[in-house]
């Protein structure tokens, strides 16, 4: 006796109960993999605004960085920096490549694109006396949440960063390009590259626009 096949129809049944289930995973992956570089971003910022060098010598590909700010820097910014009475002094290094490329923005920049002074550079820190200090005078902005329950927490500090990045565009599975107004300076904004090596994403490219250091 042969046995009975259940009707095809139930095997369809079976599939279209089981789609909505298989789409919401895949939405759910897309999404965990579209947070991941932002996270990134977002760490990276911070870090920045904290002066985190530790943090900042890993995340960055510094060659890529100083190459995309020597491009995105103004000529008078540039001779502002070098002549900057605060500015780090050149390494053995640095100085016998200023001898054989005797470029302001190449001396400027390469003193001052490392994991400790970026944040100085970018106006979150500055050099008092050896020691990179918080900057003074900067009044904190009112966070997203000011005023209400959630004010200070975590929700709010993740509300006000949605806030201030203006967009986020993937160019590939492993390069997003994001844009962030800065914290303080109404108008300016950092547009970085970052791009997936190893497990870790890591900020290739860095160009400043806007207001003035």
């Amino acid at each position: 006796m042969e046995p009975k096949l259940p009707p095809l129809g139930l095997f369809g049944a079976e599939r279209m109960q089981r789609l909505p289930r298989v789409i919401l995973i895949v939405l759910g992956l897309l999404v965990a993999y579209a947070a991941w570089p932002l996270h990134a971003a977002l760490q990276i910022r911070q870090a920045l605004l904290d002066g985190d060098a530790k943090t900042l010598e890993h995340r960055l590909d510094w060659e890529g960085v100083r190459a995309s700010l020597k491009r995105s820097l103004a000529p008078e910014q540039l001779a502002a920096l070098e002549a900057d009475p605060q500015a780090p002094s050149p390494s053995l290094w640095q100085r016998a490549k200023a001898v054989m490329t005797p470029s302001v923005s190449a001396r400027a920049v390469d003193r001052f694109v490392t994991p400790e002074y970026l944040p100085v550079l970018l106006g979150f820190r500055r050099f008092w006396r050896g020691t990179v200090q918080p900057a003074l005078g900067r009044e904190e902005p009112p966070t997203a949440l000011a005023g209400t329950l959630f004010a200070g927490s975590w929700l709010d500090k993740a509300a006000t960063s949605w806030k201030r990045l203006k967009r986020a565009v993937f160019h590939s599975p492993m390069h997003l390009e994001v844009e962030i107004e800065d914290k303080y300076r109404p108008g300016r904004t950092y547009t970085g590259l970052l791009e997936l090596q190893g497990w870790h994403w890591k900020l290739t490219s860095l160009t400043v626009s806007g207001a003035a250091r």
